[in-house]
């Protein structure tokens, strides 16, 4: 009894102590609830987003990871034409992905990131193949990104991409460099010289000449109507058409007829339009031609005889320093009366002797060689060299022939040595088959319209040596 007494007394004593640390339990355990409770009744933390920047992009030149959705094509592009090679472009990235990483920025506070240098092209292949597919491949893109600088350095560096590639075609790049001048012109807050435009250049490591710039402005200024219209206008057909209108808007000047922006409004598009509009049917434009037409068109409009107006600016070409029309050969004779009459018959006064009036002073012993002659010396060469392209020698031979028999020995003598010309005399007689006389007439035909310049030159020559 003693021991189960003991037992129960023991158990007993257990009873007694036992609640006390179970309270103490429950209590901690109540008390840890409680505090959880307390702490998940705090509310969230107030929504400071408004107070952080949108972004916060790299200080420096570094990858990053891009979805293709958040990328768009620099907007102020200078290429305007789409790439020929596209189809194939798009093909090649389907097949191995872009293998050169495209080089991003991005202007402040904006969310999209645009093409820093070039990648238009691989950027509009990999967005239509994201499109289209939704394959994971073309979703993201790991790109170089760049820290924003300014437009006009995206510009820059757009432009010099696409000289690197040679492919950008002049009119695009006109526009381009244009739109660049305008660029530094706002940041700089004043306007920049041809020099100043030259220098700004080549300081962000674009290479323009001076009188290269000058030839892009006079285009977008002067050109806009042809050049939008005929995208194949190159560099040379430019250099060719500014000094010769620039011929007309001087006599135009010098007569008082009209201002430099009537004359291309009234008398210079006009034309443009009407070989724009032949470009689209044949496809062919040529420089020469133009400017034919626009000093006829000029000539016409004054009331005067187109072959002797073109005498009086092949003239002024010779003049540069002429500053009245009392001192221009043939001016002031009735119309179709020679300006110039032959090689021995020619003033020979200089350009200054001419400028000042002063026709009385010594003149040079020299002879002068006619304007119209250095103009056929320049066809005859043009159409040579056409002709040994073409491989067409013997129609070459077969019509100079018939011209250099028609001119006088003194014009003969002057012209230049050409391929084709000397061997004339030997030219089998010519003879004016279907075939020879549909190539003559075959406006597309660039040789052909090399022989009219001669066929025009010549009876210019013969008119004004009667």
């Amino acid at each position: 009894m003693s021991g189960e007494a003991n037992e129960l007394n023991g158990s007993a004593a257990v009873a007694v102590i036992a609640p006390a640390g179970i309270r103490a339990r429950h209590a901690s355990i109540e008390e840890r609830r409680r505090l959880v409770a307390e702490s998940l009744q705090v509310g969230n933390p107030g929504n400071r987003a408004r107070d952080l920047p949108d972004q916060a992009d790299p200080r420096h030149d570094c990858q990053i990871e891009v979805r293709v959705e958040d990328i768009r094509p620099y907007e102020h592009n200078p290429r305007r034409s789409n790439n020929a090679k596209f189809a194939e472009i798009k093909e090649s990235i389907r097949s191995t992905g872009i293998r050169n990483p495209l080089t991003l920025t991005r202007r402040p506070g904006e969310k999209h990131f645009i093409i820093e240098a070039g990648g238009n092209t691989r950027l509009l292949a990999v967005q239509q193949l994201w499109a289209e597919t939704r394959d994971p491949r073309f979703e993201k893109l790991i790109v170089l990104f760049r820290p924003w600088r300014s437009d006009a350095h995206v510009l820059v560096a757009h432009l010099i991409e696409n000289e690197q590639r040679g492919d950008l075609p002049f009119w695009d790049k006109a526009n381009g460099l244009v739109a660049l001048k305008a660029q530094f012109e706002e940041e700089k807050g004043r306007t920049l010289s041809l020099r100043q435009l030259e220098d700004e250049l080549k300081a962000a490591g674009f290479s323009v000449s001076k009188a290269s710039l000058g030839h892009y402005l006079y285009a977008t200024a002067r050109l806009a109507v042809l050049c939008d219209a005929i995208p194949l206008i190159t560099h040379a057909d430019v250099t060719n058409i500014q000094p010769r209108l620039n011929l007309v808007k001087r006599y135009a000047q010098m007569r008082g007829a009209m201002d430099e922006a009537a004359l291309y409004a009234a008398v210079f598009e006009p034309v443009f339009r009407l070989h724009a509009d032949r470009y689209r049917e044949t496809g062919t434009f040529d420089a020469s031609e133009l400017c034919h037409a626009c000093e006829e068109e000029f000539a016409r409009q004054l009331g005067e005889d187109p072959a002797r107006f073109r005498m009086i600016l092949d003239t002024l070409a010779q003049a540069p320093q002429l500053a009245s029309l009392d001192a221009l050969p043939g001016v002031g004779l009735e119309p179709h009366a020679p300006a110039v009459q032959s090689l021995d018959s020619v003033p020979q006064s200089s350009d200054r002797q001419e400028a000042s009036g002063a026709s009385d002073q010594s003149a040079s012993s020299a002879p002068i060689i006619p304007p119209i002659v250095h103009r056929l010396k320049a066809s005859l060469t043009r159409f040579a060299q056409l002709a040994v392209q073409q491989g067409l020698e013997g129609r070459a031979r077969s019509l100079l022939a018939l011209v250099a028999g028609q001119l006088d020995d003194n014009v003969r003598g002057q012209l230049p040595e050409v391929p084709g010309l000397m061997e004339a005399n030997t030219a089998a007689p010519i003879t004016l088959d279907g075939q020879f006389l549909a190539w003559l007439l075959d406006g597309r035909d660039q040789t052909a319209a090399a022989f009219w310049d001669i066929a025009t030159v010549v009876r210019e020559l013969r008119g004004g040596s009667r």
